[in-house]
């Protein structure tokens, strides 16, 4: 399945015909949760190639082919993924049908938010940890006590993983004589099962935690030694400490390595640095692009009982998604008039879910596409068409003096929640997103002599389209200052965020309209 790269290929973004063999899932790893993906999809028969970082050592499993490399650059969609891959002096393509972005978390120092350089005495938490995990010794100490000082949750908020590797590093702390810790923290997060009791054990076994609100501790170098300079919370006293050593908690982010993954998604910018946007229309692994699944990290989410749940996540989506791809049933979606279409790449470049490629022409992937109609209404040359259910929905409803566009999404459900009463000089227009309202059904209602005209889209951050919603909104702005400009201002046209329990923004636009 391999295809040696003999010229540039990167920046291609190419549509080829599915393959009906070899399903394939490429993992991209580094630890223990891609390797448990891969051998769960090798039970059920998916086979995979699970690509971690060069330099990394892990298990290797026979069932299971592991690369080193890094990733190049990627394109195409679920099914006929195309990925290059750099492997040692190696540049190659090759063809999955899903990408899962699994690597661990990137670790990012705060040494520089202290003014801090690395040295013997100057540790990360995940450092500190691997050193005592291989057997390391502790520094010498400079008195009776090896005073040990961890700066945790300042200036950079930390993850709930890390009180635990913290909680476990104290552990580990405990079975050396003569060891002081002192913790100097804004907030120890300890919301999950368990940790609370651990935190309150280690405060009775002597461990001493400095809460900090406001005024952080100061560091400053004395004869080249750490001095930490603070006032001490409660007691309201100036207070400092040399330390033997001092551990800073580190900040988390995605790997850096998924950013060829982002990349293929031309709606990325809403979700950078992760794979998936902040929206409840993705609460699981999936991603706005059909076949790329985000775990962990990728959507940032770092503590392990997550993690684990993702594991079991990615699994069932790709099992789910097999029957689609194997039957080779192609819906129809978007379609794209070859003799309209003037190649200006539009629709590829704005599609929320990354559906559209382009070969000699611009080609809609029918599974990728999640039909919110957002191309169509972009497309300069209305090159683009919907299928026909969504118009002869349109078609049939009764005409009133209000029309009600309202997203599939939210407000439709939102409408169905309002008296019937209500709504009797109101027609409710469903769309398949609120991008997909065009400035001609706009013009449209107002040649049928409506009174009003009220879009009703997803709350910002929520919209599954990505922005939909924001496009929407802009239309309906264009719409009202060319009515003004023409001196048809009487018509009221406004656009409303709501969700499907919020029905009251649509009464409340409703009551305003008819006023």
């Amino acid at each position: 399945m391999s295809q040696r790269v003999t010229e540039s290929v990167f920046l291609r973004g190419e549509y080829k015909s599915r393959e009906k063999a070899s399903a394939k899932a490429l993992i991209l790893g580094g630890d223990e949760f891609g390797i448990r993906i891969a051998e769960l999809l090798r039970r059920d028969g998916v086979p995979s190639t699970l690509l971690i970082p060069p330099g990394e050592t892990i298990p290797k499993d026979s069932g299971i082919e592991i690369i080193q490399g890094s990733i190049l650059s990627s394109s195409g969609f679920i099914g006929n993924f195309d990925v290059c891959i750099q492997e040692s002096n190696d540049r190659y393509i090759s063809r999955f049908w899903f990408i899962v972005a699994a690597q661990p978390a990137f670790r990012a120092s705060k040494n520089h938010l202290f003014s801090l350089a690395d040295s013997d005495k100057v540790w990360s938490l995940s450092a500190f940890r691997k050193h005592l995990d291989s057997g390391g010794k502790l520094p010498e100490r400079k008195g009776p006590w090896l005073h040990v000082a961890f700066f945790f949750d300042l200036k950079v908020s930390s993850e709930i993983s890390q009180s635990e590797e913290l909680l476990s590093i104290l552990d580990r702390l405990e079975m050396f004589d003569q060891v002081q810790s002192y913790v100097f923290v804004n907030n120890l997060k300890v919301s999950s099962e368990g940790l609370d009791a651990w935190y309150r054990d280690h405060r009775r076994r002597g461990v001493v935690f400095f809460k900090f609100d406001c005024d952080d501790p100061q560091i400053s170098l004395r004869n080249k030694e750490p001095v930490i300079e603070f006032v001490e919370p409660l007691l309201k006293e100036e207070m400092e400490l040399t330390p033997d050593l001092m551990v800073l908690d580190e900040i988390l982010g995605p790997s850096p390595s998924i950013r060829p993954i982002l990349e293929m998604i031309p709606s990325w910018l809403a979700s950078v640095p992760y794979l998936q946007p902040e929206s409840t229309r993705f609460n699981g692994v999936e991603t706005q692009k059909a076949g790329v699944f985000a775990v962990g990290p990728a959507r940032g989410v770092f503590d392990q009982r997550s993690l684990k749940a993702d594991v079991d996540a990615v699994r069932v989506s790709i099992l789910k998604a097999l029957p689609e791809l194997s039957s080779l049933i192609i819906k129809e979606t978007a379609f794209v008039d070859r003799n309209k279409c003037t190649f200006c790449l539009t629709c590829v470049r704005l599609c929320p879910h990354g559906a559209i490629g382009f070969d000699v022409r611009p080609e809609v992937d029918p599974i990728s596409c999640k039909s919110c109609g957002v191309c169509v209404v972009e497309c300069p040359m209305a090159a683009i068409e919907m299928r026909p259910a969504n118009a002869v929905m349109i078609e049939e409803r009764k005409p009133a003096p209000l029309k009600l566009f309202v997203c599939s999404h939210s407000g439709l459900q939102a409408a169905s929640k309002i008296n019937s009463e209500f709504l009797t000089d109101v027609e409710i227009i469903p769309l398949p997103c609120a991008g997909s309202l065009s400035p001609i059904m706009m013009l449209g209602a107002l040649q049928e002599g409506v009174k009003g005209i009220i879009v009703a889209g997803c709350f910002k951050g929520n919209c599954a389209s990505i922005y939909g919603s924001a496009l929407a909104e802009s239309r309906v702005a264009q719409m009202v200052q060319t009515l003004q400009s023409v001196g048809m201002d009487k018509v009221k046209i406004e656009f409303v965020y709501l969700a499907g329990n919020t029905p009251d923004r649509i009464v409340e636009a409703i009551t305003r309209m008819q006023k």
